[in-house]
């Protein structure tokens, strides 16, 4: 993969992670990377959604099927966009279970995209000390300290035939003391498209 060259399969990559994880910040690396839009997952959240976490209420799974169906959507289209030249869409968002990365690639296969979309997780995960230091840090954000045991304790990290070495779409890279550049490098060394 070379800078700005297009794949000829539009694909979809989804920076996912529990909150503090740096997947805005490695998406928008990999975004100037591949010259390709980038959408913010967390926009995408309904009302309902931003006000729950808001109050510190972690979400359902029913709260967050309508978010990564939408995600999923708005992600495929833009990777089909006829002014999109490289085919490449990325997105934000935790895919903390690996049932959510399978319903995000299930409603871009049951569209009109079946078949002709690839996807690619790029998991992102730490030390639960080292997300409380992180969400901690931030300032006028929803997802505050209080919410981060919850993802922690639901996230599935990509593993076995899940992972692109093994034949799989997913990536998962240790964020441990590593600078957003030494992650973007070591995603772009990894990923396959």
């Amino acid at each position: 993969m070379t800078l700005g060259d297009p794949v000829s399969q539009p694909h979809v990559l989804v920076v996912g992670g529990p909150a503090g994880t740096g997947k805005s910040t490695i998406a928008e690396l990999l975004s100037k990377h591949f010259q390709c839009p980038f959408t913010e997952g967390d926009l995408l959240h309904s009302a309902e959604n931003v006000a729950k976490m808001s109050r510190g209420e972690p979400l359902t799974d029913d709260d967050r099927w309508g978010w990564l169906k939408n995600l999923s959507e708005v992600s495929t289209a833009k990777a089909f966009d006829q002014s999109n030249t490289s085919n490449v869409s990325i997105v934000s968002c935790s895919m903390l279970k690996k049932v959510y990365r399978d319903y995000i690639k299930q409603v871009a296969n049951e569209s009109q995209h079946n078949g002709k979309i690839v996807f690619r997780f790029i998991f992102l995960y730490t030390s639960f000390e080292e997300l409380l230091q992180r969400v901690g840090q931030r300032q006028n954000h929803y997802m505050k300290s209080d919410m981060v045991k919850s993802q922690y304790d639901i996230m599935e990290i990509p593993l076995g035939d899940e992972l692109l070495s093994a034949g799989g779409e997913a990536l998962s890279v240790d964020t441990s003391a590593k600078s957003p550049d030494s992650i973007y490098k070591e995603i772009i060394d990894n990923l396959t498209m």
